[in-house]
């Protein structure tokens, strides 16, 4: 009995020293940037430009990420004009649409601001630039530039679920509140790990435009 239990605690520590070793060592390329300020439960940094593709979806939360994910990574392993396969970076990002807002005029006229839908997001290989980045397939996937620019970045563990998001960005908002730190873009979720990473492990991010302060 106590030799399969020493067995299975060898098994798991070795199981956990190899997520470790994933997390930490075999690391891909993220965007570059600076740590401006630290502040008490998140950080101010500077970005440098880099280059995103992206796709808008309807749908839930779990379904935009599940979907959005096999779009753009179905573009990078191959499905774009140089049929060339490119390699995975990080963070995959999703934004959250943004909710209708009827906004008054002259009446008796009102214009109404449609809702945006879910948009997800890889970060490109910074070995390409706009010009040489192979141009995608599906009409669905965006190439934008994203320009330098300043970011209030929040960390978090376990699994980003919409509602554990959203309970984080509801303390990362009070946070920002606190400092007199003035948001310049709706939050976005930074995911840095595939799924079968140990929860307790995993590196989840919640980003917003900021002033730098």
């Amino acid at each position: 009995m106590k030799i399969w239990l020493i067995v299975a605690l060898v098994l798991v520590g070795a199981f956990v020293a190899w997520q470790l070793w994933f997390t930490l060592l075999v690391g891909v390329e993220e965007p570059k940037y600076t740590v401006v300020a630290k502040k008490e439960g998140y950080e101010i940094r500077r970005y440098e430009p880099y280059i995103i593709a992206y796709v808008t979806l309807e749908g839930t939360y779990a379904n935009a990420i599940s979907e959005g994910f096999n779009i753009l990574a179905d573009y990078i392993f191959g499905n774009n004009s140089a049929e060339k396969r490119m390699p995975m970076t990080a963070p995959v990002v999703f934004k959250e649409g943004e909710e209708s807002v009827k906004m008054p005029m002259t009446a008796p006229v009102l214009i109404e601001k449609k809702a945006q839908g879910n948009q997800v997001a890889f970060v490109m290989p910074f070995e390409y630039t706009l010009k040489t980045l192979p141009k995608p397939r599906d009409a669905r996937i965006t190439i934008e530039a994203v320009p330098e620019k300043t970011v209030a970045a929040y960390s978090f563990t376990w699994y980003p679920t919409a509602a554990r998001v959203a309970k984080q960005k509801k303390h990362f908002e009070q946070l920002l509140e606190r400092d007199g730190i003035k948001k310049r873009s709706t939050v976005r979720l930074a995911r840095y790990n595939p799924p079968f990473i140990l929860p307790f492990l995993m590196r989840n991010e919640l980003l917003v435009d900021s002033e730098s302060k």
